[in-house]
């Protein structure tokens, strides 16, 4: 392969990638996305429970 062939392949790659990079919408996060996705059941709510005493003792000094 030639060193013009070689580099005609990775222009047509950078390409493809750019338009694969530039059709990527970035995620839109806030609470509203978030709220629901969670259901409310009991380990669910264990998990919750567990997360905020594990929050609560990381702000002991």
């Amino acid at each position: 392969m030639t060193v013009e062939q070689r580099l005609a392949e990775l222009e047509q790659q950078f390409v493809e990638l750019r338009n694969q990079v530039l059709g990527i919408k970035p995620v839109k996060k806030d609470w509203r996305s978030t709220v629901g996705t969670m259901p409310d059941d009991d380990l669910t709510r264990s998990a919750y429970k567990l997360g905020e005493e594990w929050r609560k003792q990381e702000q002991e000094p």
